[in-house]
């Protein structure tokens, strides 16, 4: 199984992506379900920050058509601790576009 993460521009200012991979890497937390699986991460990337509309973002289409491309069977999504815990609408925007090409979402990384 490939995965990839995904996570809101606005959290770079306080995050390494340590505590993400962390727990893929021991298969705690979100990534609990995979220990029993072979899974190999492929990408780990952020969102092209708020306020462009997804569908009209080219650089982040392209994104989400290369994780297609190779083979992404799920896309871990991370909230940004700034905005309280809460998924914001691009997210929530290239969650949908991201189930639309067939590519499961699951909402957490640690």
């Amino acid at each position: 199984m490939k995965l990839a993460m995904l996570n809101c521009l606005k959290s770079n200012t306080v995050c390494t992506g340590a505590t993400c991979l962390r727990a893929f890497l021991q298969r705690e937390k979100s990534f609990a379900d995979y220990t029993e699986e072979s899974v190999e991460l492929v990408a780990f990337m952020r969102c092209n920050g708020c306020g462009k509309p997804v569908e009209k973002d080219a650089g982040m289409l392209e994104k989400m058509d290369r994780l297609k491309s190779i083979g992404v069977d799920v896309v871990h999504l991370g909230v940004c601790t700034k905005n309280n815990g809460v998924e914001c609408d691009t997210i929530t925007r290239i969650a949908q576009c991201l189930s639309q090409r067939g590519i499961k979402v699951v909402r957490g990384t640690h």
